[in-house]
């Protein structure tokens, strides 16, 4: 009695597991979003910039007119010594005068925050992405005193190419040290290598 055998194929193309690499039009579309980031970062600081501005300009035509009306009082003064009232209204003049020039004095010489703003920072990051490695979060305090880098990588091996595209910047980046690098393989998709790197004071 003849036997039939028969062979089933149970791993057909549809149960094999699949690799989402990351395409051109992702990294294209990542581009965008931080160069747009980065834009609308510079044009808030360019916002602020003119507003410290404008409000710096104000403070040194009150400066102005307060000397001024002192300069006067102080005429007047002369040729009427003898009038208190006078006196106590100079003496009020040269107070806001003064108050008026410490404050000049100290807008003119604090930074009243990050004043550079961070779109430098932004640009390096941005430029120093390639192909293979995408960024999921970051964090940066101060002009780069702390920084904090997380994000994906195809290869382990793409991580001092990174870095050293890091440090070809022209920002505050450039010139910190990474020392702390955490790197594991992504949980939910296995070809890939999830990175954090950490650079502070």
């Amino acid at each position: 009695m003849a036997s039939n055998s028969q062979q089933i194929n149970l791993y057909l193309p549809e149960l094999r597991p699949r690799r989402d690499l990351v395409t051109a039009v992702r990294a294209v579309q990542l581009l965008s979003v931080l160069f747009g980031l980065a834009l609308l970062v510079s044009l808030f600081q360019w916002w602020q910039t003119r507003s410290y501005e404008n409000r710096l300009t104000e403070v040194e035509l009150a400066l102005q007119e307060q000397t001024a009306r002192t300069e006067q009082l102080e005429r007047e003064v002369a040729a009427r010594a003898t009038d208190q009232a006078l006196v106590r209204e100079m003496n009020t003049r040269e107070l806001r005068v003064q108050q008026a020039r410490e404050l000049y004095d100290f807008m003119q010489g604090t930074t009243l925050g990050n004043l550079v703003g961070y779109s430098q920072h932004l640009k390096d990051l941005s430029r120093a992405s390639f192909t293979g490695l995408w960024l999921q979060e970051f964090r940066i305090v101060g002009n780069a005193d702390r920084v904090m880098i997380r994000g994906v990588a195809l290869e382990p091996a793409m991580l001092p190419d990174y870095v050293g595209r890091l440090s070809g910047g022209n920002s505050a980046i450039s010139t910190r040290r990474f020392n702390r690098l955490i790197s594991a393989r992504d949980q939910t998709q296995q070809s890939l290598y999830e990175f954090t790197l950490e650079a502070g004071e």
